[in-house]
């Protein structure tokens, strides 16, 4: 009986700590069979391409997060971003000097969430609901509500070049991804950030500054949420004013899909990046079988649904265990 309830602990844990790793298997088998052009090579690297900005994006939404915060301003904030960084190569700016900013500006962003939050002890919801309005007018004032065209080739290049036959921004997303995991799981500003989203009163006994955790995932989000604006515009080569509309909605989606929870305290950082595979799949899946794009919303909303739905059923099933523990 032990060893059946080992066996069965054992596949618990690894069924709920992969389950996006197994929804992308299971949903690409499905797709295999409903499209005889899904699995072409085209059409995978197409989806690992449309995947990069989401996951980049998702990437700091997962230590904001892990910390036990939340940012619904990540969609609008990289919006505004590329209508900066394209005003900045219009106006000649070389486009390395042009992204280096951007990063700045990114880091601000999130510096700016976790000071309003901090400075009237806001709820992080409200707060970050509250900045995306600003950063969304601010994209409109600032585009005067027209795309910025006509970048240098070289920039174009980042998001439309390939390496060896595999476009660029596959690999800046998979670099990202391993820098992340890295910092979660191997320095100890990584632990302090989950142990404030684990519990927020123990860590700041245990001598953690909340406070400091809190600017820290803001800014790293930020920091994130930059480099996705570099490759969304370049990928598109242009800023467009609708750009990062809605897209906190599939960050939540492949954030929570992919294994870490909305109540913080722990990040799947390989997770989130098959949670973003999941929703671009989801879409990919529906263009390919030619239903109607408004489908797409409908299953942005259904994939959040299943996400708490999955989130909910996980905090359970482990409280479970820790109880028999």
């Amino acid at each position: 009986m032990k060893n059946e309830r080992s066996a069965r602990e054992v596949i618990h844990t690894v069924l709920l700590g992969n389950k996006a790793f197994f929804i992308v298997l299971i949903l690409g088998t499905i797709l295999t069979f409903a499209s005889p052009y899904f699995l072409t090579r085209g059409n995978i690297l197409s989806v690992l391409r449309q995947a990069c900005v989401t996951t980049l994006l998702s990437i700091g939404f997962t230590i904001v997060l892990s910390a036990g915060f939340f940012d619904l301003s990540v969609g609008m904030a990289m919006g505004l971003l590329g209508i900066i960084l394209g005003k900045m190569l219009k106006a000649g700016i070389p486009f390395g000097i042009a992204m280096l900013i951007i990063l700045v500006c990114g880091v601000l962003t999130g510096t700016f969430n976790a000071g309003l939050i901090t400075a009237f002890n806001l709820n992080p919801f409200i707060a970050t609901l509250a900045t995306q309005s600003i950063f969304r007018g601010a994209n409109y004032l600032i585009s005067q509500l027209t795309p910025i065209t006509d970048f240098p080739d070289a920039f174009v290049h980042i998001g439309q070049g390939n390496l060896f036959s595999i476009p660029i921004p596959i690999y800046i997303m998979l670099f990202v991804v391993l820098v992340a995991y890295l910092f979660m799981k191997r320095t100890k500003y990584g632990a302090h950030v989950i142990a404030v989203g684990g519990n927020r009163e123990a860590a700041g006994l245990n001598g953690i500054s909340v406070t400091k955790i809190r600017f820290l995932a803001y800014m790293l989000n930020g920091f994130c949420v930059a480099i996705a604006a570099i490759v969304m515009t370049s990928r598109t080569a242009s800023a467009q004013v609708s750009a990062g509309l809605n897209m906190e909605m599939d960050a939540i989606a492949a954030v929570v899909i992919g294994g870490t929870a909305l109540s913080g305290g722990n990040a799947n950082i390989w997770g989130t990046l098959f949670g973003c595979l999941v929703v671009v799949m989801v879409n990919n899946g529906l263009n390919l079988l030619g239903i109607h794009p408004s489908w797409q919303i409908v299953s942005k909303g259904l994939l959040i649904l299943i996400a708490v739905v999955l989130d909910t059923s996980t905090t359970e099933v482990y409280s479970q265990k820790a109880r028999k523990k």
